[in-house]
């Protein structure tokens, strides 16, 4: 399959426009990649007029039909846009697919933060009301548990979320699978957080019912 260069020229203030829009634009970018058609992705800087997109796909329509549904563009932050087919010389041509490989089990991932014995109600139930239907929302995803140590007066606290592949977590954490996802709110209550987080493939699980563990 060919390679595809996609250029954008953006508008002078999109970085301050682009925030209501980078949700959605980053969900179909973890998509595309998930589905092995974009390989990288990213703003060029200094100055950030430009961006660059590389596909690996059947053909320009698949391109096309990204651009077309990238809400930068429907939203006018993007003032003009290219094609190119890449011939590569060098690099991963000879692959059969730049995308990541599904792995034979579940996966776990792992990410873990400090907070206040104040604040620990306060990020439980971010975590309750906001943290869980966002997940919920994703084809994919299995689980997951939050689990609290009690440290003197600060709070340890661990999240763990269980994916049926690593490409609906792509779905959720966008192109860097390990990037932390940490909604402004919850940054706001913790001491300190991972900024990355850790994977590993479930080989054996052997749990009991679930319980609820009581508000405290």
């Amino acid at each position: 399959m060919p390679y595809f260069a996609a250029f954008y020229d953006v508008v002078d203030d999109f970085v301050a426009r682009r925030a209501a829009f980078r949700g959605e634009h980053l969900r179909r970018v973890s998509e595309s990649y998930a589905r092995g058609e974009l390989v990288l992705a990213g703003a060029l800087a200094d100055p950030a007029d430009r961006a660059l997109l590389i596909f690996y796909a059947q053909n320009k329509a698949v391109v096309e039909s990204f651009i077309h549904n990238d809400p930068y563009v429907i939203n006018g932050l993007v003032k003009t846009w290219e094609i190119r087919q890449w011939s590569v010389v060098t690099g991963n041509e000879a692959s059969v697919s730049p995308a990541v490989t599904a792995r034979p089990s579940e996966i776990a991932r792992i990410w873990t933060a400090r907070t206040t014995e104040r604040n620990w109600p306060v990020y439980r139930e971010h975590f309750v009301k906001n943290v869980l239907p966002e997940l919920r929302g994703i084809d994919g995803y299995l689980g997951s548990t939050l689990y609290v140590r009690h440290v003197g007066a600060d709070r340890d606290i661990m999240v763990e979320t269980y994916w049926r592949s690593l490409e609906a977590i792509h779905v959720f954490a966008g192109v860097d699978l390990e990037n932390a996802i940490v909604a402004d709110e919850a940054a706001a209550v913790l001491t300190d957080h991972d900024r990355r987080v850790r994977h590993y493939e479930i080989v054996l699980s052997d749990c009991g019912p679930a319980v609820s563990a009581p508000t405290r």
